[in-house]
């Protein structure tokens, strides 16, 4: 059973129901690769969340690949955990780097597990982007930017807003959606926040 219906992009049968989406969602395996290059051998938090970001987009390529109980599992435990897990790098960095421990990130990957139970799990995401949308304005307000940090951080809020106008206009029956386009809202939303998570890594110290 596939439950990406409500993505917009036509359900077709076979191993990949939405191909589209399937494919893009492998941006978020490039950037959170990119990520963890980056992150090296620095805060513990930053190589989480780029680990993260890979799960993120191997959990999206399952759910909108062969779908099913397990792909929506996958696909919401992966995403809790990288919002739970941008919570805590924020946090640190308006801690002025100090690090927490190392149990504080198993509980968030722990927590993101039991969290993406169905009967729950849009209520936790909803809670969980409205944390991680507070810990960015946080940082963006009180933290100083990095070397590239003035042009990624002008960039990072629009592409953000661009990403997120398609994601919910281009809901299936929404005036955006169109279920047998090449182009999907759903896959443009994958790209954008990929791209903002990596220019986040750009405007940080």
């Amino acid at each position: 059973m596939t439950i990406a219906a409500s993505d917009c992009e036509r359900c077709r049968p076979g191993l990949v129901a939405q191909p589209v989406n399937a494919a893009s969602s492998l941006a978020y395996v490039g950037v959170g690769g990119a990520l963890a290059r980056r992150a090296g051998r620095g805060r513990r938090s930053e190589r989480a969340l780029a680990w993260a970001t890979v799960a993120v987009g191997l959990g999206s390529v399952a759910y909108h690949g062969p779908g099913g109980r397990l792909g929506q599992r996958t696909h919401d435990a992966s995403l809790l955990a990288t919002l739970g897990l941008l919570v805590v790098a924020d946090i640190e960095l308006l801690r002025h780097g100090r690090e927490v421990p190392p149990a504080v990130l198993a509980a968030v990957v722990a927590g993101a597990v039991a969290g993406s139970a169905p009967a729950r799990s849009m209520e936790v995401q909803a809670l969980a982007g409205v944390a991680a949308g507070a810990a960015e304005v946080a940082r963006v307000l009180r933290h100083p930017p990095g070397t590239h940090g003035p042009w990624a951080r002008r960039a990072e809020l629009p592409m953000f807003a661009v990403g997120a106008i398609a994601h919910v206009l281009g809901r299936t029956g929404g005036p955006l959606c169109r279920p047998d386009s090449r182009w999907q809202p759903h896959a443009l939303w994958h790209v954008l926040t990929a791209a903002t998570l990596h220019l986040r890594a750009t405007d940080t110290p």
